[in-house]
């Protein structure tokens, strides 16, 4: 029994090699293509190019090899890639609990806008509901913002390196599917590098990751430059700087861009507070001739743009107080809240504020 499984062995042998032989390169160009292999999953680009150079000499006999190794070296650095992006690496991951926030933030954001933009008839009940979602969204927003500071600098850098070796992949097995140099020439740098990302769900997840933090970063770098601009405004009185944040804040966890101080649309503004301390009357209609509405005071005092609202309160004692008193009023809240002003003017006379918003 065992001399006939002897015999059948002896028979098999010569024909598993030569299929085998017809299916593989050469022991040689073997051996070059499993060192090729080594050095494609390292993370020194010098080796990477080395051993794609080697293998191209093989000729076209090594080509279903080659195209393996390739294959293997993807999915090795895929999974540095998710080694890396899974904070099993070094310095954690600082992206992953930013994506989730920013996302509720965005999906409150879109919940809690029209609620602030309805009319509510003054419905005091109802509007004290509003800044309890505002105080939630506030929340959202800090967290988000905390989160967006964090220093992503080291995975940023050792994303960079993986996606280098997966774009050299891509490239590489892009010319099997024949693609030409020329073809390749005509694609950009970014563009390979995010088609090669986009190849694995962790390099999808890192791109979304990314362009969130972006965002987050350039909204409160918005909110910072408006600030600046507005404590830099060396003709702005205190009170003025002081609203100009408050209410800047209030559209940023919203969403909305947040207001600069404009200095003739605040010399406007503080006219007409004056204007009314002055001649006793409490309206947005003044009598004072060349001054009837906000749009009449905004051109005398030289503004450009285009003024799009103005609210006006008369007691309050803070300029804290005379926001609040506009927020509980619909049609001043949707003034202090529309999409389309980026400028703001501010004013007080003896306990007379006029807000005036605008366009440049």
């Amino acid at each position: 029994m065992s001399l006939r499984i002897s015999l059948i062995l002896v028979i098999l042998l010569p024909v598993s090699l030569r299929a085998e032989e017809s299916a593989e390169p050469a022991p040689p160009s073997r051996q070059v293509v499993l060192k090729a292999l080594q050095w494609m999953q390292s993370s020194t680009p010098q080796r990477r190019q080395a051993a794609y150079r080697s293998v191209h000499l093989l000729g076209k006999e090594a080509i279903p090899s080659f195209r393996k190794a390739l294959q293997k070296a993807r999915q090795y650095h895929e999974r540095r890639l998710a080694d890396t992006l899974s904070g099993r690496n070094r310095g954690g991951n600082p992206y992953g609990e930013l994506v989730s926030v920013v996302d509720e933030l965005r999906q409150e954001r879109a919940r809690v806008y029209p609620l602030m933009m309805r009319d509510w008839q003054k419905n005091k009940q109802e509007i004290d509901k509003l800044r309890a979602e505002w105080a939630r969204l506030d929340g959202l927003y800090q967290k988000a913002s905390s989160l967006a500071q964090a220093d992503t600098t080291s995975i940023d850098r050792q994303v960079d390196e993986i996606t280098d070796a997966l774009v050299e992949i891509h490239d590489q097995l892009a010319r099997f599917e024949g693609q030409t140099r020329e073809e390749a020439e005509e694609i950009s740098a970014e563009e390979r590098r995010k088609v090669a990302l986009e190849e694995s769900f962790d390099g999808s997840s890192y791109m979304k990751a990314a362009q969130v933090l972006g965002a987050m970063r350039a909204e409160v770098a918005t909110l910072t430059s408006a600030n600046q601009h507005n404590n830099t405004s060396s003709w702005a009185s205190a009170p003025q700087k002081n609203f100009a944040r408050l209410i800047s804040y209030e559209r940023a966890v919203l969403g909305l861009r947040p207001f600069k101080l404009e200095e003739k649309l605040s010399a406007a503004a503080s006219g007409h507070s004056a204007d009314m301390v002055r001649m006793g009357f409490f309206s947005h209609t003044s009598p004072v001739s060349g001054k009837k509405s906000f749009t009449d005071r905004a051109r005398r005092a030289g503004f450009r743009g285009g003024p799009s609202g103005e609210c006006i309160a008369a007691g309050q004692g803070s300029f804290s107080s005379a926001y609040g008193s506009w927020f509980y009023s619909d049609g001043h809240r949707h003034i202090m809240l529309a999409k389309g002003p980026n400028v703001l003017g501010f004013g007080v006379a003896s306990k007379h504020w006029t807000l005036v918003t605008g366009r440049l």
